[in-house]
């Protein structure tokens, strides 16, 4: 490897979505593209002109138009129709010949909703395959992982859930679907980008607790398990610090700790400083390009900030991503990839769909009783990078056999939601309120369908003259059929939340550090989501976890294999579920643990494990769901480290974080030694237990120290160590051998 230009060159975009370039780097050139939902059009339009002295010499204008109206022809004018017939021809040249028909596919909220792991795999493959058809060796945002803290985020819907343990166990299929197609997955954004205000300059103030427990354990997931191949930074700064030039993350976590030997990359026109700090706090490429700071990189190379054996490391990177993007040809028939993804994208709509509340109306089988009132059409994706333009989408109308004398009124609510800003509320239109509240009095039976990024504030009259409510997101291309299918019966929903759904936006544990400027506190901590409405006592309209079913479950039987443990053993859960009802059904089993008696503040509960499964009519089956003793610790920022403490913890079992139908117990013997009770125990973990104190005072005159220390301390400073405030603690033998015997309860 050279001292020269082309090394640095090679750590900056070519164009906006390329990298390389043999003129410029002597390497080839791969593309970027955002690609989580679908193939984004207006992204490789703009793209391709850089390529094609045909398309360039068209504006800007009128290369949106083209990119939007791409399958509605009818919409574009005399000139636009020749830069169809360009843009057309540079598609098939990348397709090989094949007709460009790009699907449009669920965001992360709706397949973590499925809270089936193969499904998720399954559209993951599926972009993967798609991404091979248009050339694309990276497809960005998939995932995007970033936890759903606050609904009005714009970019809600793209994010998987609350909880960190279900969007890093989801999240991480995703990226191995994506790569089984040897298409570069791309997770991001990290880390913390939960709001979209200000998402360029925002200084984030986090604990250190919440970032560990929090808003990094599903980008470990993507990292370690999905073996992801790039990862992108965040825009936001993290206490101070711009994401793509933090150390801590991007070398002291990322690489150190998680092991990952993939690509880091900035987001878009993230690095705003000087790019020789960025790459020497472990950011490998800056993108977009063209990129003109190469020599802030040389500069930082030449002055010492950056060692020439890290830039080499950064390079050769890049140059694998670069030497093992697929070459192959496409791998199927255009029939087979057609097929592949409305399989795929219907799947997950049918697993996905959430039927929140249900008087026993749906399903409805005879589709002359449906009428269709409000929007005629589903938003089927956001806005922004998940922005998909295609013809494989089948309008909502041309689905539903049933006529305008029915007495079922599916009322579609659409809120759209984007890239780049938050939604101002959570309020429903006033519109539908009004159409509801009109239909209602006119004797329909009403069906209402969220077809909204998260939640929507329901008014509890609105509620109440609902029979039913379906939340079923951005579907996609399946989402129409998905959607009659579910409503008539075909398909027995069992989509669960993966969020709480408040009552009102001001019930969120969020809601007071929503703000106003460049500054956002993480005021609620590691209580977010369901966390901290239990934490709170705060009721939700439908609880995480929550989805029901056209048919009923039950739950029995639930034993753990031992009822002592150690830190390295794994629980083993065993249950009967059995299927109550009449339907085919499928149901997610939730475990949850908690740990009631803490030395350090906790959640109720938190989800350490999950299954989805299939009955049919009367069916039982024996089940199991496991987790390790050390998955339950919290992070513990006195000592830099997950804990598990000893003592007794509760086993919840359940439909929801809600609905627990199932309890067990199970004893911790000998967690983390740092938290065990004893002379590094902090005088207010011991005043309130009596053998303890009691024994402690006896060593202490026993010892000839000064029992009056401890009093004091005990009014004015409890949280001071034992061993800080005694220097003979060596001698302090009943009060040893007291907490030895003692175990929480």
């Amino acid at each position: 490897m050279t001292d020269g230009t082309n090394d640095i060159s090679l750590l900056c975009g070519n164009t906006f979505f390329t990298i390389g370039g043999e003129e410029r780097c002597g390497r080839d050139t791969i593309r970027f593209l955002d690609g989580g939902t679908g193939i984004n059009y207006e992204q490789l339009i703009g793209d391709l002109r850089q390529f094609s002295d045909k398309i360039s010499q068209y504006n800007s204008i009128q290369i949106d138009r083209v990119s939007r109206f791409f399958y509605e022809p009818d919409k574009l004018d005399e000139e636009e129709l020749k830069l169809r017939e360009a843009v057309l021809e540079e598609l098939l040249k990348l397709t090989g010949g094949m007709e460009p028909h790009p699907g449009c596919y669920p965001p992360g909220i709706l397949l973590a909703s499925t809270w089936n792991p193969e499904s998720v795999y399954e559209v993951g493959s599926a972009l993967g395959l798609e991404a091979g058809m248009f050339k694309i060796a990276c497809l960005l945002g998939t995932p995007n992982v970033n936890i759903l803290r606050d609904p009005r985020n714009g970019r809600f819907f793209e994010g998987y859930s609350e909880d960190p343990y279900l969007a890093g166990s989801l999240a991480k299929e995703m990226t191995k679907g994506v790569q089984s197609r040897n298409v570069a997955a791309n997770v991001k954004h990290f880390a913390a980008n939960n709001l979209e205000i200000n998402r360029s300059g925002i200084n984030e103030i986090i604990s250190k607790r919440a970032l560990e427990e929090i808003y990094l354990p599903a980008f470990e997931s993507c990292v370690t398990e999905g073996k992801t191949r790039t990862l992108m930074s965040a825009y936001n700064s993290i206490n101070g610090i711009p994401c793509y030039e933090n150390k801590w993350l991007l070398k002291d976590v990322l690489r150190d700790r998680w092991g990952f030997t993939g690509v880091a990359m900035t987001d878009w026109d993230a690095c705003k400083k000087d790019t020789g700090d960025a790459v020497a706090a472990g950011t490998d490429l800056l993108m977009p390009g063209p990129w003109k700071k190469e020599d802030e990189i040389k500069a930082a190379l030449d002055d010492g900030r950056i060692l020439r054996q890290d830039l080499n490391k950064a390079v050769s990177r890049i140059d694998e991503l670069i030497n093992n993007t697929n070459r192959e040809p496409f791998p199927v028939t255009f029939d087979e990839y057609i097929r592949i993804g409305d399989d795929a994208c219907y799947r997950a709509d049918a697993e996905g769909f959430i039927l929140l509340k249900n008087d026993g109306l749906l399903p409805v089988e005879d589709t002359g009783r449906i009428r269709l009132e409000g929007d005629p059409e589903l938003i089927i994706c956001g806005s922004g990078s998940a922005q998909v333009f295609t013809d494989r989408s089948k309008p909502l109308r041309d689905v539903r056999p049933g006529g305008p004398e029915g007495d079922v009124s599916i009322v579609v609510i659409p809120v759209r939601s984007a890239e780049g800003s938050d939604r101002p509320d959570l309020k429903m239109p006033h519109e539908y309120i009004s159409l509801i509240e009109k239909l209602h009095n006119a004797g329909q039976k009403i069906v209402l369908v969220l077809n909204s990024p998260g939640p929507v504030e329901i008014p509890p009259h609105i509620l109440d003259v609902t029979s039913s409510v379906l939340m079923i997101f951005y579907p996609g291309m399946t989402g129409a059929t998905a959607l009659l299918d579910v409503i008539t019966g075909k398909v027995n929903p069992s989509g669960k939340l993966t969020f709480t759904y408040p009552v009102r936006y001001e019930d969120t544990p969020a809601f007071l550090n929503y703000p106003d400027g460049y500054t956002c506190i993480y005021g609620e901590d590691i209580f977010v989501g369901y966390r901290g409405y239990e934490k709170k006592k705060t009721k939700p309209l439908f609880p995480f976890g929550h989805g029901l079913s056209y048919t009923g479950f039950e739950l029995s039987e639930i034993k753990t294999d031992k009822t002592e443990y150690t830190l390295t053993d794994t629980v083993k859960v065993s249950f009967d579920l059995k299927n109550t009802g009449e339907r085919e059904g499928r149901t997610v089993v939730q475990l949850y643990v908690g740990d009631p008696v803490s030395m350090q503040t906790k959640p109720v509960k938190e989800l350490r494990a999950f299954g989805k499964y299939r009955l049919e009519p009367g069916q039982t089956e024996s089940l199991e769901l496991t987790f390790k003793i050390s998955d339950i610790g919290s992070y513990s920022e006195d000592y830099g480290k997950f804990l598990v403490e000893d003592g007794m913890y509760d086993i919840y079992l359940g439909f929801s974080s809600e609905d627990i139908r199932q309890k067990a117990s199970f004893r911790v013997t000998d967690g983390d030694e740092e938290l065990r009770l004893g002379v590094n125990s902090r005088i207010i973990d011991i005043m309130y237990i009596p053998t303890l104190r009691e024994a402690l005072v006896k060593d202490l005159r026993e010892n000839g120290e000064d029992v009056q220390i401890l009093i004091d301390n005990e009014r004015y400073s409890p949280n001071v160590r034992i061993s800080s405030i005694y220097k003979n603690v060596e001698c302090f033998d009943y009060y040893r051998s007291a907490c030895n015997s003692y175990l929480k309860n």
